[in-house]
Parts: structure tokens; sequence; C-alpha cells
């Protein structure tokens, strides 16, 4: 990729026809008691649900796989120096910072209450999660672009190296969260240490995020040369993105607080989220202004990406709060919403799979989407994307090779069910003999 020394991206060539090589900074990755940023409230039974599954946080890890796949299709379906494209990427940003603001959320909730912790327990529980596929998609995407003819090996082996190393396009979400899984006991123990003054220490990572974004974007002539350095791998470095790590840490030590304060401002939440949106054109808008391109004003670490990245997650919430209280977690609604959200990280995975396909065969003109506008072509091409990935990951993961390709487990075998033991007139039971066996009822069952 263009900014990165030596690493040349070969499939992205076919992908150029209406728009040039994506570089990688702008390519896009029930609570629980209240706990005020000063100390603990007390909270409701139906509040206290420490170490139990969030249903909101449902919502919010779909809208980022999701939203990742859009900015790839507006990417490569939209001319380079369109102002409206680069508008809608300038709001597809916010993906990046939500999918590494779930990660934050997810790990410290799962593990806040849990006591003592065994950290390598931990990494050997969390890193075959993530390093598994890793290594399989980035095989699967370097056969490809070899077109799965990898000769002669020298080239090929060292562009499979840095891959490896880099991450293969929009694989780098993934060594961004190892780097994140190795430093999270400390950002345990920072959030335990510091509770009583996060709002500290959310100020202080806000500062750090914006003094990099600005450097990175405008202070190129005043940046220290080791900072320099940082800038060119700044996509693939976790540092880069520590604020959102640490919101989302933070979000889940006050959780239920957070969300009871969106449920008494949810009109004041989406008018902020509304704000923070036109907002962020303006300064976009600005920045054409000042003679960038459409292409570098809507850059992935422009600082106004943190106004999008804010008002992204308020709007979500919302949303995923009403859907909570507007539907039973056993309602259809619910369910899909759960097949989806086990779905999303496969999703991200292989959707540039399909994306390859259709883009780079003569496939897309016999389905006839070059005839589109551009804008309608560019949805059509998002609706196939997505519908045949998921339909992909959905086949995926009822195969041995679930956890490799999906990162996510095979679905458990239902136990046999067991009849009730025959009670005797002496009062004694028979042992419990298995249920007679449906030869047509399916022994799997989505989660």
């Amino acid at each position: 990729m263009a900014g990165w020394p030596g690493h040349s991206r070969r499939f992205l060539t076919g992908l150029s026809i209406n728009r040039r090589q994506a570089q990688p900074r702008n390519e896009l990755v029930p609570l629980d008691p209240p706990r005020p940023l000063t100390d603990r409230a007390a909270a409701t039974p139906g509040e206290r649900t420490a170490g139990r599954h969030v249903p909101q946080i449902d919502v919010v890890r779909i809208v980022p796989m999701v939203g990742v796949v859009a900015a790839h299709t507006v990417v490569f379906t939209q001319p380079v120096a369109s102002v409206g494209a680069a508008a809608t990427l300038m709001l597809l940003h916010a993906n990046r910072g939500l999918f590494f603001f779930v990660t934050g959320f997810l790990l410290v909730h799962s593990t806040r209450d849990a006591g003592r912790q065994s950290w390598t327990r931990f990494w050997r529980r969390r890193y075959p999660l993530v390093l598994v596929p890793y290594l399989a998609w980035t095989l699967i995407y370097w056969l490809q672009t070899e077109n799965w003819q990898p000769w002669p090996p020298a080239p090929a082996l060292n562009l499979l190296g840095t891959d490896l190393a880099l991450g293969w396009f929009h694989l780098y979400f993934l060594l961004v969260t190892m780097q994140f899984y190795a430093v999270f006991p400390l950002l345990a123990w920072l959030v335990r240490r510091t509770r009583g003054h996060h709002w500290l220490l959310l100020g202080a990572s806000v500062a750090v995020q914006m003094v990099f974004m600005t450097l990175f974007e405008y202070g190129s002539s005043v940046t220290p040369w080791s900072l320099r350095t940082w800038f060119s791998y700044a996509q693939v470095e976790a540092p880069s993105y520590q604020l959102a790590f640490i919101a989302g840490a933070l979000a889940a030590d006050h959780a239920a607080e957070c969300l009871a304060w969106v449920r008494a401002h949810g009109r004041l939440a989406l008018a902020a989220a509304a704000g923070a949106a036109v907002a962020a054109e303006a300064w976009f808008a600005g920045n054409l202004l000042l003679g960038k391109t459409a292409e570098q004003a809507a850059d992935v670490f422009q600082p106004a990406s943190l106004l999008v990245l804010g008002g992204a997650l308020l709007a979500l919430v919302v949303l995923a709060d009403w859907l909570v209280r507007s539907w039973s977690v056993e309602s259809r609604v619910w369910r899909a919403v759960k097949t989806a959200s086990r779905a999303s990280f496969g999703v991200y995975l292989a959707h540039m799979l399909p994306m390859q396909v259709l883009l780079l065969t003569p496939l897309e003109a016999r389905l006839g989407l070059f005839a589109l506008p551009l804008p309608a072509r560019a949805v059509a091409v998002l609706a196939l994307i997505l519908g045949v990935t998921f339909a992909l990951v959905l086949v995926l993961q009822r195969t041995p090779l679930s956890l490799v390709l999906t990162g996510r487990p095979r679905p458990a075998r239902r136990a046999p069910r067991r009849l009730p033991a025959p009670i005797h007139k002496n009062g004694r039971a028979h042992e419990h003999q298995p249920a007679p066996h449906h030869p047509h009822r399916s022994g799997l069952d989505a989660e």
C-alpha cells in the first residue's frame, strides 16, 4: 500500500477502474449496576446483570461490520475524486472506532467482576479466536492475489510475509485487536486504580487522540522524526485507536449509568448525533476549501472523526435500547439480531472474497450493474456482497472450520432429551433413558 515501504497491493489493480489503489490511511474493523464516575450507585434488581449477556451490544457489534463493507463498496465503485463519495466515507470511517470500542467494552464487561485474573489463561482463550482466522484468511487472500498459483515462489513468499506482518488490506483490524489483547491486563488495572477519576482518564485519552490526529493530518512539518515513523504505520498500531479502546472499557465499567442517561435524554442524544454528523461534514468542506483533495479531506484520522464516533455511539445505543424495550429478547427480531451479531465477525473477514469475484470478473457487467447510476451501483453491490457473504458465513459456522474461518466455535449439538423416569409401585425410579431417535431432527442449534 502507498505509504508503507515496499508494500505492494497487486490485487487492487483490477479494482482501480473507477478508483485508484486505496491507501491505508483512507481505507477503513440488561447492563451492570450504575457506577457513577466518582462512586458506585445503587441499582434496581433488574439492572444487576454483571457477567450476563448485553443485548444492546449486539446491535452496536453488527453496525461496524456492515459499515466496513459499505466503506469498501464506496471505495471500489465510486470515482476517487467524487466529493459525494468522500463525504460518505467521512461518516463511514466511524466504523473503526466502533469496532475497537466494542472490543474494549466486551473485554472489561466479561472480566470486571471475575476476581483475580489469570492473564495467561485470558490470552490462551482469546488469541486463538483472532489469530487462527487471521492466519487462515491471510493465506486465502494471498492465494487469491496470486491467482491461486504462487509462482515464482520468492516474490510470492515475500508478499505473504508482508501480508502477515502488516495485514492484508482490511485484516489489520485483527493485528490491532491482538495488540489490545496484549496490553489489556494493564488497561484493566488502570480502570480499577482510577475509579473515582475516570473523567480525568477519559479526558487525557481524548487529548492524546486529538494531538495525534492533528499532527498526523496537519503537522507533518513540525512532527518529530520518531513520530513520523509511527505515522508511517499508524493504521496497524494500537496507540492510534487508544481512545476507542479506553472509552469502551470505561463504558463497560459504568454501563448502566450510561444507559440510564441515554434513556433519560434520548432526544438530546439523537440531536447530538445529528449535530456531530453535520459538524464532521462541515470540517470536510473546510478541508476542501484549504485545497485538500476529496480523499485527503475525508481521511480516517481527521480530528472530526471523533465527532462521528461519538455521535454514532449515541445513536446506536438509543436504537439498541429501543429494540430491547420494544421486543422480547426471545422474539423473532432479537433472534435475527443475535444471528447477525454472531455472523458479523465472519462477514468482516470474508467479504472481500465475493467483492473481488464480483468486481474483478465479468460478473458485474453480466448482472447489468455498470448500467446503473454510480450511487445505485454502490447500493446494489453492497446488497449483493452482504447477502452472499452472510449466507457463506452461516454455512461455514455449521462446519468444523467455523472457528478457523469465522472466529466462532461451531454451535454445540443439543444434548439428547431424556424421558421422565417411570415410578414403580415401590416408589423407586428406573434410570433415565434417552429419548427415541428422530432421524429428521437437526442436531445443531443456532445460537
